[in-house]
């Protein structure tokens, strides 16, 4: 979902290797891509990178960045990017359980530069097991890790990465993505490096 090309792919910020997508926001339309392989997924890891590139935010201002849905396009997990004046830009990341009601790790201030960042998520092995897991990793360190959620209904079959929702009039500017990595299980970490 491109909005006449504020979406595209380009060399101009590449993170990872020789092109990135770049990202413009200059209206409050969605902008995303969406990876089709997950295949009601009980376990999804996703790394990717991010430059915010100075993008301009009011102070309060959050939008979805990466998020997974089920087939029928329910949310299953987001990663949402904030700006708080006074501290700068921040990152949490939440997850959907079976009852509709979101668990959100806590907001972790990042720097306006290039960062990598991973997210665990696992369904809960059966009904009334309660074991389903969100975590999240930025630039390699486990920060947010959500535990102990009811989860056994949800399968990840797709997941965007962009500016995927929540895009307010105060946010408007370029940021960068690259190397978006997703497996079943294994620790990702930084390109060309597994843990």
């Amino acid at each position: 979902i491109t909005d006449g090309g504020d979406l595209r792919v380009t060399g101009a910020a590449a993170l990872v290797g020789g092109y990135d997508m770049q990202a413009v926001i200059d209206d409050n339309t969605p902008i995303y891509v969406t990876d089709e392989t997950p295949n009601a997924e009980n376990h999804y890891r996703g790394r990717f990178y991010f430059d915010p590139n100075a993008i301009t935010m009011a102070s309060g201002d959050i939008y979805s960045l990466f998020t997974g849905h089920l087939a029928n396009g329910a949310y299953a997990f987001a990663v949402q990017l904030r700006y708080i004046l006074g501290t700068g830009y921040q990152l949490d990341a939440g997850i959907l359980t079976d009852s509709n009601t979101w668990s959100f790790t806590g907001w972790y201030t990042i720097t306006d530069a290039t960062h990598y960042i991973e997210i665990d998520w696992d369904a809960s092995s059966a009904a009334g097991a309660n074991d389903g897991l969100l975590a999240l990793w930025i630039d390699g360190v486990q920060k947010g890790n959500l535990t102990g959620l009811d989860t056994d209904t949800r399968q990840v079959d797709r997941v965007r990465l962009g500016a995927v929702s929540g895009i307010d009039a105060g946010t408007r500017g370029t940021f960068y993505l690259d190397a978006l990595k997703s497996t079943r299980i294994s620790y990702i970490g930084v390109e060309g490096v597994q843990a």
